[in-house]
């Protein structure tokens, strides 16, 4: 069984793997359940490649992006990526 903090560093780890990713900063973690498995929830800000954008998104674009990381509470296997998308009130 892993811990909130190992949790967190497998998250880090991932986004560096699969995006390149090396800063990232700790959102939000949470415990709950994903398709029948306990989860670690794990929300990292990344930077956004603002290089990509054009135009009016490229104006209005938050810098950060956000993702989830779905880790197993009992093997640390990453379960799932997912976009965390943020609503601006």
């Amino acid at each position: 069984m892993i811990d909130r903090k190992q949790a967190v560093e497998i998250a880090k780890v991932e986004a560096a793997n699969l995006l390149g990713q090396g800063l990232s900063n700790l959102e939000e973690i949470e415990r709950d359940s994903y398709k029948g498995r306990e989860i670690w929830s794990i929300t990292l800000s990344l930077p956004r490649d603002m290089k990509q954008l054009t135009g009016f998104a490229a104006l209005t674009a938050n810098p950060l992006q956000y993702k989830r990381f779905l880790i197993d509470v009992e093997t640390g296997e990453l379960v799932a990526m997912q976009r965390h998308e943020v609503s601006l009130r």
